[in-house]
């Protein structure tokens, strides 16, 4: 595992093995503008990578807005996608809102991708799934 990014409320950590794993670890609440702008490196980071799956550890994560559920299926879900992501590992949030969100974004959002998506409570469980070989 290396640290690819930090920022105050984002950390951005690369696995290598059977193939490269993006994992996102939130800190914290974040506005749009940070959720958007850390979502876009996260992104470029992926394709410079090229990664095969992605951790969100959402555990810190608090609500995330509407529009900005919209935004993340064209601008995130489906670049990834395109990309080959095979693998999404979601950490669930402690807060039920932010949980709620995005369980019920994840359903829009993942049956027109070929992203396969599992749900943990464990951030051990959720990056074994992710990083075995498939």
């Amino acid at each position: 595992m290396e640290k690819v990014f930090s920022a105050p409320l984002v950390n951005m950590y690369l696995y290598t093995g059977p193939h490269n794993t993006l994992e996102v670890q939130w800190l914290d609440f974040v506005n749009s503008e940070t959720l958007r702008c850390c979502l876009l490196e996260a992104l470029r980071l992926g394709r410079e990578h090229a990664i095969r799956a992605w951790i969100a550890d959402n555990r810190l994560l608090r609500a995330i807005r509407t529009k900005d559920f919209e935004w993340m299926g064209p601008n995130i879900m489906t670049p990834l996608d395109q990309m080959g992501v095979h693998r999404l590992a979601v950490i669930d949030s402690q807060d039920a809102m932010n949980r709620m969100g995005i369980k019920l974004f994840l359903s829009d959002v993942i049956p027109n991708t070929q992203i396969l998506t599992q749900t943990f409570l464990s951030p051990n469980e959720a990056r074994v799934w992710a990083t075995q070989a498939y």
